[in-house]
């Protein structure tokens, strides 16, 4: 037999099947107690029968049923028409009986007491009293059953009609009530059905309807909805991080490797050049080279800071990553002064690593690349309205109000720009500020340059730890 898949029926069904069994127990009990009252009240009318036969027979000889005024004898007057009959024995043999006698009764039973026996295929009651244990004289009376099994009988099939009565209007009931129970799952399914597609994935299923179990389950479907829409955000991020740098790789990369392929050919065609011109064609075909290079690693950190939900977050010092930052860029700039100052008192932050150093590299290198050659760089770090702020001060040309927005644009350039650089360097410096839920500002510098200002929300205080400077920093991406 299958399990119907309705979860109505099942409803039903577990409702109905707990009814009928706890109905078939009480009605078990309830036919026991019936059938054991009226053997009850049997066993007491024989025992009633019995005292006043042996009463009213005191006065005869041991062995009759002959007793009372004259007429009829007391056995008779107390059997007759009552279902009932009575017999005498001695020495186990039957010598008389007396009332309602049935053919083939039985013989006298071996011990005294209440039995039950079956004559002609009735069942009867028994009870057995030793009269003279002298003459092993012996009174059995015998009451028939057939009222109280009539009795029983009735009862079953009482029960039994109004058990399927109350199992059939259960059901009706159980799909009924059910039904309306499950109005709120058929509006989750409904909604549910909605989703089918990961532009639907906003839709957020009702759960402010129905039991617990339902509002429960409506608020988990939920959840799950949110992450794969989290899931399926970060996805078509890094789908669309790959074919931007997929696009800008072969954009930018086209115009350096032409230029190398023009050298090594001028170099291939002229084997006879001059030392002088061989030098200047090799140290274009470097510089070219080392462009790319950097490229290549400024188009890197924009794709990696496009995945960013994947990188590994941590609670980041401010202070040692900066002062580590200014150490590796005075040797990487060793003509520029770098002046620090550091106010934060080992305030933290929750984020990449990677990401921060890669935001403040960028800032020290944009400002050595365009500010004044051997000129001053001024870094302070410090705190504002529970963020940590930091600003990089440069002494050169600066740059235009009306360039400042563009140049956070990837490849973008100031128009008087002049130093080498892929224009990738404040786009990593954005996109790391916007990551970590930061604000960033350009302005004039009180040193002449360009001030960039990065505000990046704070969240404890640690305590400070000295931080040794790295022996071998990693070379970041160029600014613009």
């Amino acid at each position: 037999m299958s399990v119907p898949r309705s979860l109505r029926a099942r409803i039903a069904i577990a409702a109905v099947g707990s009814l009928a069994i706890a109905y078939a127990l009480a009605g078990f009990l309830l036919l026991s107690g019936v059938e054991s009252d009226g053997r009850a009240a049997v066993d007491r009318d024989l025992r009633q029968r019995a005292d006043l036969i042996l009463r009213r027979s005191l006065p005869a000889p041991p062995g009759t049923l002959d007793a009372g005024p004259p007429g009829r004898p007391a056995g008779e007057q107390l059997l007759a028409g009552s279902g009932s009959f009575a017999q005498m024995s001695l020495r186990g043999q039957v010598v008389e009986q007396r009332g309602d006698v049935p053919a083939g009764a039985p013989v006298v039973p071996a011990k005294d007491g209440l039995s039950t026996v079956q004559i002609a295929g009735v069942p009867w009651r028994a009870l057995t009293i030793a009269v003279d244990p002298v003459s092993d004289a012996r009174l059995e009376l015998f009451s028939s059953l057939q009222q109280v099994e009539a009795r029983v009988a009735n009862t079953r099939h009482l029960v039994v009609w109004l058990g399927l009565a109350a199992l059939a209007i259960t059901a009706l009931a159980a799909w009924g009530f059910t039904s309306f129970a499950l109005r709120p799952l058929a509006r989750l399914r409904a909604g549910a059905a909605r989703v089918s597609s990961a532009e639907d994935l906003g839709t957020a299923l009702p759960d402010d309807d129905g039991p617990d179990e339902v509002r429960s389950l409506a608020r988990t479907l939920n959840e799950m909805l949110a992450r794969l829409r989290a899931s399926t955000a970060a996805m078509e991020r890094a789908l669309q991080a790959t074919r931007r740098f997929a696009a800008d790789a072969g954009h930018e990369l086209r115009t350096p490797l032409t230029g190398m392929r023009a050298n090594l050919d001028a170099l291939t065609r002229n084997p006879g050049l001059p030392a002088e011109e061989r030098q200047a064609l090799l140290e274009d075909v470097t510089a070219e080279q080392d462009r790319i290079v950097h490229l290549l690693e400024g188009l890197q950190a924009l794709a990696r800071g496009d995945a960013a939900e994947s990188l590994p977050r941590e609670q980041v010092e401010v202070g040692d990553l900066v002062d580590a930052a200014v150490y590796a860029a005075r040797r990487r700039h060793p003509d520029v002064t770098y002046e620090l100052h550091d106010s934060v008192n080992g305030a933290a932050l929750s984020g990449w690593t990677g990401g921060l150093r890669l935001l403040v590299d960028n800032l020290l290198d944009n400002a050595a690349l365009h500010g004044r050659p051997g000129g001053r760089i001024d870094v302070s770090v410090g705190g504002e309205n529970g963020s940590l702020l930091v600003r990089v001060d440069d002494d050169g040309p600066g740059l235009p109000a009306e360039e400042r927005d563009r140049v956070l644009e990837p490849f973008a350039r100031g128009l008087g720009a002049t130093a080498p650089g892929t224009g990738l360097g404040l786009a990593i410096v954005a996109q790391q500020v916007a990551l970590h839920g930061g604000e960033m500002q350009l302005d004039e510098s009180p040193l002449g340059g360009l001030r960039v200002r990065v505000a990046l929300p704070a969240n404890r205080r640690p305590e400070r730890r000295p931080h040794p400077p790295p022996e071998a920093p990693r070379a970041p991406a160029r600014g613009p």
